[in-house]
């Protein structure tokens, strides 16, 4: 049986020192800068994830019935979906649809690829929406390149504080969308404006009780998917 050649890879000293060689085993990470490209793919792309935000953004908006269109009522247990509502008792039937929605997410992967990572995963869409700002204030690809070598000037602080202050609204308007479906959205704004956040408030009672579930999962597990390049974004 033929034995697999083995090479002695140890760092040796240097000739005339007593100094073993290292060497770095770890890349220096390096920023990630997107180029604007167009397209037809773009454009579906671009297409796609417009309609995914505009649900995400509006869909708490609607009303039916007198009522918000979709609204989990967690302290309540009742789960309006437009017309219908659904109980906790009900959940047998969320699997069904978790278990149908899988298995034709891997139908549609294996004939006709990446659909799903591509144009309509909330990573994709989100990362591109941060790339969006980061473009419309620092410009394309090689002016951010220039931007980040060029010394510290009004010009540069303004570009990075814009970019910053654009990710913080985007992240905020997020974070009102996402608590706007557990809770009356139209109630939530007036009560944000207005500071009044306690723990008897409907915004207060899914933040305590899903800030505790989510900031582990969240930050304790990096996401191993590849679904779409994620831009390192720095200062």
């Amino acid at each position: 049986m033929n034995q697999i050649p083995v090479k002695d890879v140890s760092p040796k000293p240097k000739q005339g020192s007593g100094q073993v060689e290292t060497y770095d085993l770890y890349a220096k990470r390096e920023h990630i800068y997107v180029k604007y490209y167009k397209g037809l793919f773009k454009n579906l792309r671009t297409a796609a994830g417009f309609l995914m935000l505009a649900m995400f953004f509006g869909f708490s908006w609607l009303q039916w019935d007198g009522r918000q269109a979709v609204l989990f009522d967690l302290p309540n247990r009742q789960f309006h979906i437009f017309g219908q509502t659904f109980w906790p008792q009900d959940f047998m039937l969320l699997s069904w649809l978790l278990i149908i929605l899988a298995f034709l997410l891997f139908f549609v992967t294996v004939f006709a690829g990446r659909m799903w990572c591509g144009y309509a995963c909330p990573q994709f869409v989100w990362t591109w929406f941060f790339i969006w700002a980061e473009r419309i204030t620092e410009g394309d690809r090689n002016k951010r390149m220039k931007l980040d070598k060029a010394p510290w000037s009004r010009d540069k602080i303004a570009r990075k504080a814009a970019k910053h202050a654009l990710w913080l609204l985007i992240a905020i308007a997020t974070a009102i969308a996402f608590v706007g479906y557990f809770s009356p959205i139209r109630e939530l704004i007036p009560d944000i404006l207005a500071w009044n956040l306690g723990p008897g408030k409907p915004g207060g009672w899914v933040s305590s009780r899903w800030r505790p579930m989510a900031m582990p999962a969240g930050c304790g597990n990096r996401c191993a998917s590849t679904c779409a390049p994620t831009p390192a974004f720095k200062a």
